[in-house]
């Protein structure tokens, strides 16, 4: 089978975390006690970090504290430009404790996708940042 994307080029990290600003929704990737977990989410690019709202007592909660590794991915289609893009962050994760932060991302997050009191904000601090644009013509 051929794929109907007919060519790719790399981004560079700068127009991934772009991107990322543009996304309504991406995903986190992380490693929990039963196995990897992979959830949505609504996030925000701010100071070249990702910030996203999560429950206190959730998967997520748990696989971001204490600097642990996780990956948050997103992408995009357009079929009308016949264009689309996909981005990959893998870095450490942490809890955001400072109240005049936490205010700040609350402000740029706005309502959570998920349903339930999302008090949480985690932050994914990049070690690594890649992405690739695809074209069908």
């Amino acid at each position: 089978m051929t794929s109907t994307w007919s060519r790719m080029t790399p981004l560079e990290p700068d127009e991934c975390l772009r991107l990322l600003s543009s996304a309504r929704l991406g995903r986190v990737g992380v490693c929990a006690p039963d196995g990897p977990q992979i959830l949505p989410v609504n996030h925000a690019v701010m100071d070249g970090t990702v910030l996203f709202r999560t429950d206190v007592y959730g998967v997520l909660a748990e696989g971001t504290r204490d600097g642990g590794t996780v990956a948050f991915q997103a992408d995009e289609i357009d079929d009308r430009l016949q264009s689309g893009w996909s981005v990959l962050v893998v870095g450490t994760a942490e809890h955001v404790e400072d109240r005049d932060e936490m205010v700040a991302a609350f402000d740029r997050l706005g309502d959570p996708w998920a349903p339930g009191t999302r008090q949480l904000v985690a932050r994914i601090s990049p070690a690594r940042v890649t992405g690739r644009r695809f074209y069908r013509t």
